[in-house]
């Protein structure tokens, strides 16, 4: 007999910066995106990493769903279909 694996939640990257209107949105969504799927989420403050800030500075917010990445301007549906919903 074989069993079914367990599932483990997705894991997101979400690279983020204070004052970034384009963040706070993405923020919203995903916090939409929580009350249907349970999912570990780092959020990485770019300002924190001098590296990270030259790589994401102009490309943030920056998600990332189990190393599908999204950037920029992130639309409520490619989230979504990211995590397999509807």
């Amino acid at each position: 007999m074989s069993r079914q694996k367990q599932q483990l939640p997705p894991q997101v990257t979400f690279y983020t910066k204070a004052g970034c209107h384009l963040c706070d949105e993405a923020r919203e969504m995903l916090e939409e995106i929580a009350s249907q799927v349970d999912f570990d989420l780092t959020e990485i403050d770019i300002r924190g990493n001098p590296e990270l800030f030259e790589l994401y500075r102009y490309r943030i917010p920056v998600v990332i769903v189990d190393g599908q990445v999204l950037e920029g301007r992130i639309e409520f549906r490619d989230l979504a279909r990211a995590f397999h919903l509807p």
